[in-house]
């Protein structure tokens, strides 16, 4: 592998610490930025490769001295990152030399019409419309947008979309409809090959997927290795949209009841393009995916 280094904002959280363990595996010198006076790098593995560095994530100067000579940028910041917070990451990035900057997606299709009318992706589609009018003037600048559906392992871990361990479940529209799923492993070995593949990759979305499941299928699996009743309750996305909704405009809104229906919605709803399978770069990136065996060995983790 050639020498390279590569940075990271965020990257203390689920995506973030495996991509530094994938990074480093392949040799990459990898820089954490961390927020001055942040004490989560204690999450981070030690290695020799791995330097971390105290950023001020408001200020363009602190942020390019960080970046000189780095070529990639990953942006790991979560899903309710207030809007504009990757403005000044970008530019630094730009005024840094950076080749490659990777948008904090990591999710669902952000370029589907009906995902971008959300609320919690604004920040999202925000900094893809920045990253497309800087492209347009700094031609030695570029992003890829990693699209990887639901997080298949940290999704079983947390109860994001079934609850494996408590054996339940909010079954969206019936719960036969498809959605493209992957585990942090694959995510993690899709960006050191998107890094490989920077022309293929360039300014664009990245879609990769494990496997292409439903809610009901992975039910039935866990049915099958337990033998357990599951507590199921039934809604319509459009219901579960204006509920969600009307949770958002409290003062104080609730993760569960506000953030996650959406993100249900955006990886489970008619027309919201959860399902990649037609349009997969699984193939350029090396991706192998996972059969129903794997599926099952991944879901026995989890009861």
């Amino acid at each position: 592998m050639p020498s390279m280094k590569v940075a990271i904002a965020g990257g203390t959280g689920a995506v973030g610490v495996p991509t530094i363990q994938e990074l480093l595996a392949v040799e990459y010198s990898v820089t954490v930025l961390s927020r001055t006076g942040s004490k989560s790098s204690s999450k981070l593995p030690q290695h020799t490769n791995l330097n971390v560095v105290e950023v001020d994530y408001e200020s363009i100067t602190s942020l390019t001295d960080a970046l000189r000579d780095h070529t990639v940028v990953i942006a790991c910041f979560g899903v309710a990152a207030p809007v504009g917070s990757q403005d000044a990451l970008i530019d630094a990035s730009i005024a840094a030399g950076v080749t490659r900057y990777f948008p904090a997606e990591f999710g669902t299709d952000t370029e589907n019409p009906k995902c971008k009318e959300f609320p919690i992706f604004a920040n999202k589609i925000h900094a893809l419309d920045y990253l497309k009018q800087k492209v347009a003037v700094y031609p030695s600048f570029s992003y890829t947008a990693l699209c990887l559906g639901s997080l298949f392992d940290w999704g079983l871990e947390v109860g994001f979309l079934i609850d494996p361990k408590k054996h339940r479940a909010t079954i969206y529209d019936g719960g036969e409809r498809l959605y493209s799923t992957t585990t942090l492993a694959t995510v993690s070995k899709a960006v050191v090959s998107i890094i490989g593949h920077l022309e293929e990759t360039k300014n664009r979305h990245v879609y990769i997927q494990d496997a292409l499941v439903s809610q009901n299928k992975l039910i039935a699996v866990v049915q099958k290795l337990d033998g357990k009743d599951w507590e199921c309750t039934y809604t319509t996305c459009s219901a579960a949209k204006a509920r969600a909704y009307a949770e958002l405009q409290k003062e104080n809104p609730g993760i569960r009841k506000g953030l996650f229906p959406l993100l249900h919605i955006s990886v489970l709803g008619e027309g919201y393009g959860g399902d990649f399978s037609r349009h997969l770069d699984n193939k350029l990136l090396g991706i192998k995916g996972m059969d129903d065996n794997d599926v099952e060995n991944l879901i026995k983790k989890y009861l």
